[in-house]
């Protein structure tokens, strides 16, 4: 067990052979785990316990499973919504995952490999001070903004029956948001050769989640102010992320194919605690050229010393927040971890996110890219970041 913190856990269903089969495989673990079997336990559970994360059955009885995990993230902002069932309504974990009902689902039976995946979810979510986070925004910016159709779009996803045409209808609404969701589908898109010009074809190409996901991205740009003198430092960090987004599908393809388009968009956020630091420094700092020439790469350092938190925990606690999946909020967080500690699309990203920074700084930072295996192909990857960073990028619009 490698988790840095004992936390709770609540498994909240009714059926006794799921208790059973959750207490074998979490009888060794030193959390506190609590086995509510119906929603009036869990309320009086949470009367003196805030769960970290609740792993539902999605067979709850008594609420419709979806109202039960929204309640679940109105009452527990922090907490991580896991829904379970049998494989037979995989489609509606998929469901609840993409509209952003859970964070994470699987179907049983429970599996030792399940129980791996959450240990290494419990991990991430040490490395996160999302309470400490969470005062940060609260003392100063608060969460970013989400304009009215985004509200509306939510609502919508609620529903088990909403339509694709639906989802354009509410979107079009707003034209200014469409324009920048085209501007930024088109600029991160990994395979050359395809425009991509309607609302349409946009949401059809990206699907529900990844829509989801660039339109907060577009609301968190559109959220924080830079003063303008400072608009270059904001613009080269959403360069960045675009870029990452770019190159982490490209590596995606060789180190998790089949999760090219979740790699691309874990790239594109990866850095969003960047820019919510850079809209909070004070006027002495934006005025300081030592500090902004530093910035880029002594970012984690700099923040810890200054916020006491970095780029890492708040951009990731503010994916978790915006209920995006776990590997999103991973791949954020986790991204300057050794290399040989990751996998699957966090490990894209970090490679992708090594690149850049390699391309753009060359022998003024060191890498860890000795710690892969020597077969891949890693002179390529750098090669291709290099072509990024001297391609210019259209910056989105603020």
């Amino acid at each position: 067990m490698v988790c840095l913190k004992k936390c709770s856990i609540f498994i909240v269903g009714s059926d006794p052979s799921h208790g059973t089969s959750f207490q074998e495989l979490l009888g060794s673990w030193p959390h506190l785990v609590c086995y509510p079997k119906t929603i009036e336990e869990f309320k009086q559970l949470l009367a003196g316990i805030v769960p970290d994360i609740v792993l539902c059955n999605f067979n709850l009885p008594g609420l419709h499973e979806q109202d039960f995990l929204r309640y679940v993230a109105s009452v527990c902002p922090h907490t991580v919504r896991i829904v379970f069932s049998e494989k037979t309504e995989a489609d509606v974990l998929v469901r609840l995952v993409s509209t952003g009902a859970a964070h994470r689902a699987f179907c049983l039976p429970l599996s030792k490999e399940m129980g791996r995946l959450l240990e290494h979810d419990l991990t991430v979510l040490s490395r996160i001070r999302i309470r400490k986070c969470w005062e940060f925004l609260n003392h100063g910016h608060g969460l970013p903004v989400l304009p009215p159709v985004v509200h509306e779009l939510e609502v919508i996803l609620q529903s088990p029956d909403y339509a694709l045409t639906q989802v354009v209808e509410v979107l079009g609404k707003d034209p200014i948001l469409v324009a920048r969701l085209l501007q930024v589908v088109n600029s991160v898109h990994f395979s050359r050769g395809m425009k991509i010009d309607d609302l349409y074809r946009a949401v059809s190409y990206l699907g529900i989640s990844r829509t989801r996901k660039m339109l907060f991205f577009i609301c968190a740009l559109n959220h924080f102010q830079y003063p303008k003198k400072y608009h270059r430092h904001a613009l080269n960090i959403i360069d960045h992320s675009i870029q990452c987004g770019k190159l982490a599908g490209l590596i995606a393809k060789r180190l998790a194919p089949g999760q090219e388009r979740a790699a691309v968009t874990a790239g594109l956020l990866h850095d969003i605690g960047k820019l919510v630091f850079l809209a909070s420094l004070d006027e002495t700092l934006h005025h300081s050229p030592s500090f902004m020439r530093r910035y880029g790469l002594f970012a984690t350092e700099m923040e810890e010393q200054i916020f006491g938190i970095s780029h890492l925990e708040l951009g990731s606690a503010l994916l978790l927040w915006w209920n995006l999946p776990l590997v999103m909020v991973e791949a954020a967080a986790n991204h300057s971890q050794p290399l040989n500690s990751l996998y699957g699309v966090p490990l894209c990203v970090a490679i992708a996110d090594r690149c850049l920074l390699k391309a753009v700084n060359g022998e003024a930072i060191t890498t860890d890219f000795n710690l892969l295996p020597p077969h891949l192909p890693v002179e390529h990857w750098l090669q291709c970041a290099r072509t990024m960073t001297m391609d210019k990028i259209m910056p989105i619009a603020a």
